[in-house]
């Protein structure tokens, strides 16, 4: 992953791109570009959770153990989240 050297201009953060093999420097990066550009190299996957058609899923599995480990499995997950 690359590194980055903070520049401060006027108390504003911007960033650049420091190659230590060249001794160079990258183009000038706002904060904002610089999160979105590293979120976009490291994101994956987008997943979408929508609780409905979790609930109405759930309600499909016929065996009753089967249903109440998943959602005992989900209340963890949403615990984990608010942390």
């Amino acid at each position: 992953m690359a590194k980055y050297h903070r520049i401060l201009i006027n108390g504003e953060p911007y960033y650049r791109e420091y190659r230590y093999g060249s001794d160079s420097y990258g183009e000038m990066l706002s904060e904002e570009e610089l999160v979105h550009m590293l979120l976009e190299e490291v994101v994956d996957e987008e997943i979408d959770m929508n609780e409905r058609e979790i609930e109405s899923a759930l309600r499909r599995i016929p065996d009753y153990q089967d249903r109440h480990i998943l959602q005992n499995y989900i209340r963890y997950l949403e615990r984990v989240h608010r942390e």
